[in-house]
Formats: C-alpha cells, structure tokens, sequence
C-alpha cells in the first residue's frame, strides 16, 4: 500500500524475481480499526496486483512470523518475507535462497512513531546467500527511506457494511473500512504555479482470526492531477496519473518453520 506499500526489500531479490514487497500487510499498522495481532508461527500468503499506465504486474509474497525456537524474542519477532512461486498444481511455493528478514521491535504494539524506528535489523538474501543491512544503509536508500517515513495516516475513516470473503475455501466475515486523504503540493514555474493535487483511497475487509492486521482484501487507489495557475495555451500539465493495487489474502496458518538458511 503505496501498498508500494513499504518497499524495504526493494532491490533485495533479483535473479528475474519479482522483489518482495516487505510489511505490506502492516501499511495500516497504526490504524485502531484493524487488529495487529502478532502470533508466532503464524504465516499469511497474499496476491497482489498493481495497475498503472495500462500495464499490470502481480506477485505472490509469504509473511511469517517465526517462533522462539526459530529465533524470535522477549524484545522482537523474526519476520521473513519469502517471494513464492505458483506451481502447476496450484501449490506455492517459496523461491529457494531468496528473500529478507527483518527483526521487529515488539514496540510495534504500541502503535506508535515510524515503523522504521521498530526495525532492529534487515538481513537480504540471494542465492541462498545472507547479507546484513544496516539501518543508516536502510535510511540511505531514498526509496526505501520515504516509504517508511510516509505511512497512511487518513483525513476520514468510513465504516462500510460487513462483506464475506473466501480464504482456502473458508469463509470468514469481514469488516470493511474505507480510508482516504488528500494531499496538495506547488511548485512555481516560470509559466505560472503548479498545483498537484493526490488523493489516496484505501478500502480493508478485515477479519481478527487472520494473523498480523487481520487483512483479508485491500485495495488502493492513487490518483495524482495537476493544473496549472493561471492556465497557459502554451503549457499543458502532465495528464492524471492513476494507480491502483490490490492485496487478497489466499491462505494463512500456524506453526510455520523457518525457510531462509545458511548454505553449508
């Protein structure tokens, strides 16, 4: 969620892998509607799908949360982001040696500050291969840095009629929230004043047996359009620019085991 959502393994996972779209699901983690349950062991798989300039891409990404024995503490949670693979079968399945890890702070609960403060440490990996990443080297990539420090924060927040959704076969009743804001910046040129205005809608189904903020479906909507003040015949502002992405919940579960290893 820009679901673009919090890219901090953007560029961690290559090799013709789509990168792993790191805490999507906790983009609306300060948000009291949603529930933020941390369970270890627990482990959610999501579809996504991002259209924008009439092109379309999607991903499968996994989201555990380890438990004790496999490396989370009092203090955090070991959280692995696993890009899966769609087997012919249906069954997915997590692309061998790739992937991130992140160490989360269990301050997170408080729902409090910037969720980069809660990370601990970020570790890509390639090839099956670890790299440790330091938080100045986080704070350092400009993509990254300003996806963590722009977290939805809503002008209004509406409560829609529950909705069903179907996860694995199982149905489970949801709460559905409609989250928007708006966003206005300037920029002066010589033709006049640049005026472009955001607006970001967010729509949640959410459900508090899912583990993590109980996402079962999201739904972003990002529309950007500029005018020009005073108009111009001889300047024309860049056309709107619309983004949508979507974020449906396919299955979820316990007991979850660690997949990322060292090689021997």
């Amino acid at each position: 969620m820009g679901f673009t959502l919090l890219w901090i393994a953007c560029g961690m996972v290559s090799s013709g892998v789509r990168p792993v779209r790191a805490l999507d699901v906790f983009t609306l983690w300060r948000q009291p509607e949603l529930p933020l349950r941390m369970e270890e062991g627990a482990w959610a798989d999501y579809r996504t799908q991002v259209m924008a300039g009439g092109r379309r891409e999607e991903g499968l990404t996994r989201i555990v949360c380890l438990s004790r024995d496999h490396g989370s503490d009092n203090d955090t949670w070991l959280i692995e982001l696993l890009p899966l693979t769609e087997q012919p079968d249906g069954s997915l399945l997590p692309v061998p040696g790739e992937g991130a890890r992140l160490r989360l702070s269990r301050r997170i609960l408080d729902r409090q500050g910037h969720l980069l403060d809660a990370i601990v440490e970020v570790e890509k990996w390639r090839d099956g291969v670890p790299e440790k990443i330091s938080k100045d080297q986080l704070l350092e990539d400009p993509l990254v840095a300003t996806s963590l420090d722009s977290e939805f924060s809503p002008d209004t927040t509406e409560n829609k009629d529950p909705t069903t959704r179907v996860i694995a076969g199982t149905q489970f009743l949801c709460d559905q929230f409609v989250m928007s804001a708006a966003d206005t910046q300037t920029a002066d040129l010589p033709a006049g004043r640049m005026i472009q205005v955001t607006t970001r809608e967010i729509t949640a189904a959410v459900n508090e047996e899912i583990p993590f903020l109980g996402i079962a479906y999201a739904a972003e909507r990002i529309r950007s359009e500029s005018e020009l003040d005073p108009p111009s015949r001889k300047f024309s502002p860049p056309p709107p620019h619309v983004r949508v992405e979507v974020m449906e919940l396919i299955g979820f579960g316990s007991q979850a085991l660690p997949v990322l290893h060292d090689r021997d």
